[in-house]
């Protein structure tokens, strides 16, 4: 079993934790204290980075010419990447750490990104939850599907419960919220979080929508 065999089985059992820049990774796995795996994979390379505890303690870069491991891969990051975040085991992540630690971090602070401060007072948190109820009308809407989008890049999703709601834990910005059921598409809204919990209702009939 080469190696991205190895780590597609290792990130098929595992449950994803959504999908990040490099900069919002690094920022998550501070604030977040976990063990994972954050992968991006592109044209003809994937990129590995090992967290423990919250802290980058391996890399390994891997393409058509073989693979790095530690330092020699963190050297390789442009910063432009895009991650999707695993959580995993922490026996797992060890043994992986063992084979492809990073010694000198310093590579990761570059451009400061082990280094992002939080802005604003103590109340304007990095991550929040965001509580989304979506009806028709007056009615809930159960079964729909929700998804939360930045560009291009599908963030999460997940489908509303009886009551219409739907709940989400992201990074503070802005979203694009895009609401479907068996019809299709139904509604699009932007959402923006910048407060520990902000609860929006989305009326796919039309009406203005409400934030808390």
């Amino acid at each position: 079993m080469d190696i991205n065999d190895l780590m597609s089985e290792i990130l098929r059992q595992s449950t994803s934790e959504g999908h990040f820049t490099l900069d919002e990774l690094l920022h998550y796995s501070s604030s977040n204290p976990m063990t994972g795996i954050g992968v991006s994979e592109e044209k003809g390379h994937s990129f590995f980075l090992f967290f423990s505890e919250g802290e980058p303690d391996g890399a390994m870069f891997v393409d058509a010419k073989g693979t790095l491991f530690g330092d020699s891969a963190v050297l390789r990051l442009t910063g432009e990447e895009e991650f999707e975040l695993f959580t995993v085991t922490a026996p797992i992540v060890d043994a992986l750490v063992s084979r492809c630690r990073i010694f000198d971090k310093s590579h990761l602070k570059k451009n400061g990104r082990l280094d992002i401060p939080t802005l604003g007072t103590p109340n304007q948190q990095r991550i929040g939850m965001l509580y989304l109820i979506v009806r028709d009308g007056r009615m809930p809407l159960a079964g729909a599907h929700v998804a939360i989008r930045k560009g291009k890049l599908v963030m999460t999703s997940d489908v509303t419960d009886s009551k219409g709601k739907v709940c989400f834990r992201l990074l503070n910005g802005r979203y694009m919220c895009v609401v479907s059921d068996r019809i299709g598409e139904r509604a699009r809204r932007i959402v923006e979080i910048h407060e520990p919990q902000v609860e929006a209702y989305v009326d796919i009939g039309g009406t203005e929508d409400e934030f808390r």
